[in-house]
């Protein structure tokens, strides 16, 4: 089956045969269709690991389809047990009150199917892992800086929800285990302090040679376009020191099989593929 990699056109389902079991993967949403592509992507993964599971793609806000939409497009393919995995990186506003909402709505919509909600992706090893990949790629073109005249700052999207912003700092602090640079800092680009700019700030009179700035993101999009703006400019500022700008997760296969065990699907009778 083809996808549409455009926010304001539908995504077609991964696939028409009937499943018992369903998995939707609920993305943040962004206008960029970058991002849309990317997250597409990661959900035919997903699917490629699971082919008893009916797994279809959704977003909150801002792209096609909508949660509501997505909930149909499984039960129409016969699914009676349908898991909602949010694909968020913390549990804020979203997690915590949109989605269970939505699943409400959609429960007494369908009061033959069985809905339930799983975790967010949070600080999972996967994703550790991943972003640590990340790092290492981003810098795999630069020359060696000991690890003493490095800096690394992971830039969180921000949210309101303290307990959000714990476990973004308790994430940054796994990752400084696994990467021990000289110095590591986290910020926010919104809701939450410090931001992005207040950081930059606080770096400035730091003596470190190499700041490595790695958005906490999960696809591409506006937010990451903003990082990349503000980093250029304060790199015009400070040309003495050496600026790196990390890529956002993406889709990966270790992401896409930790994505099923958090859910808890496509693990009965051997379906999920080694």
């Amino acid at each position: 089956m083809r996808f549409s990699a455009s926010p304001s056109t539908p995504a077609e389902p991964l696939a028409a045969e009937p499943r018992p079991e369903g998995l939707l993967l609920v993305g943040h949403g962004t206008r960029d269709p970058r991002g849309v592509a990317e997250f597409l992507t990661l959900a035919r993964e997903v699917a490629g690991f699971c082919p008893n599971v009916a797994v279809e793609p959704c977003f909150l806000e801002l792209a096609q389809p909508n949660f509501a939409e997505g909930v149909d497009r499984a039960v129409g393919r016969g699914v009676r047990r349908l898991t909602v995995m949010p694909l968020l990186l913390f549990a804020a506003g979203h997690a915590k009150r949109d989605i269970p909402r939505d699943i409400a709505t959609a429960a007494a919509r369908h009061p033959g199917v069985s809905i339930r909600q799983a975790g967010h992706l949070g600080c999972h090893e996967a994703v550790l892992t991943l972003s640590e990949r990340r790092c290492h790629e981003a810098l795999s073109t630069f020359r060696e800086v000991p690890d003493r005249d490095t800096l690394l700052l992971l830039v969180g999207r921000g949210s309101n929800d303290a307990e959000a912003t714990r476990e973004m700092v308790r994430f940054s602090q796994l990752r400084h285990q696994r990467q021990p640079v000289g110095r590591l800092e986290n910020c926010f680009l919104a809701l939450a302090e410090p931001s992005l700019e207040q950081a930059l700030v606080a770096i400035a009179s730091l003596p470190y040679s190499r700041v490595i700035v790695q958005p906490h993101l999960l696809f591409l999009g506006e937010l990451l376009d903003r990082v990349h703006r503000s980093i250029a400019a304060t790199a015009a500022e400070q040309p003495r020191r050496e600026w790196i700008v990390t890529c956002p997760l993406g889709g990966d296969p270790g992401l896409a099989q930790a994505i099923l065990e958090i859910a808890g699907v496509g693990t009965r009778d051997g379906a999920t593929r080694p």
